[in-house]
């Protein structure tokens, strides 16, 4: 079982003492006008009345519309101008040629604002699915791949993936740490993190200190 427990606060002398600022906050929720994504994945009992989760077949298409959603909007927030323009360029070339044609959508060098990236531990396949679409690389998609491998996918993965970049000393101060997470509904949410003071001694605490040296794997 996994756990993580966060201070947030608006104080501005919490400043002095604080790890990071948090930048940006996207919700992405799609129920209300897809029964359909609703029930793609929910909690019911069955016939013997043992609750369980029940998940349906058009589950991955529906998380991935939602994650598609959520990471266009944010995008459009924070990408710089260059990369909206080519963005928008391809996509009127794809039209004005032939939607089934071979030219390819852009896709935004997300790299040029984020440092880190923390993405959802729902199974290998899934991670290196996302981070095919974000076009990283396996540097960027170690954190999640390692949390994976280690915790397995928990409601506190994010956190357990940030805690390895910590432990790992990767985030310099000025960095911007992007969460990427998806739940049932479905949603989808991101989170913008600045890291605001120089990393001290986090490699000998927290819940990578007794294996960090052991990735990773190789």
């Amino acid at each position: 079982m996994g756990a993580a427990g966060i201070l947030i606060s608006i104080k501005k002398e919490s400043k002095n003492r604080a790890k990071y600022e948090l930048v940006k906050t996207l919700r992405t929720q799609r129920a209300y006008d897809d029964d359909k994504g609703y029930f793609s994945a929910y909690r019911e009992e069955d016939s013997d009345g043992y609750t369980g989760v029940t998940l349906k077949r058009n589950l991955l298409e529906t998380a991935g519309e939602t994650l598609g959603s959520n990471i266009t909007i944010l995008g459009l927030q924070i990408l710089p101008f260059t990369e909206k323009i080519l963005y928008g360029v391809s996509i009127l070339k794809k039209k004005m040629v032939d939607k089934k044609s071979s030219v390819k959508i852009y896709v935004p060098n997300f790299k040029s604002v984020i440092n880190h990236f923390c993405l959802p531990t729902s199974g290998r396949a899934v991670i290196k699915e996302i981070g095919k679409g974000l076009n990283l690389g396996e540097s960027d998609m170690e954190a999640a791949l390692m949390t994976l491998h280690r915790f397995g996918n928990q409601s506190s993965s994010l956190w357990y993936e940030l805690a390895y970049l910590e432990a790992k000393e990767r985030v310099k101060k000025g960095d911007k740490v992007w969460m990427l997470g998806m739940g049932s509904g479905p949603k989808c949410i991101s989170i913008i993190w600045e890291y605001i003071r120089p990393i001290c001694g986090e490699s000998q605490r927290g819940p990578w200190a007794d294996s960090i040296d052991g990735y990773p794997l190789g």
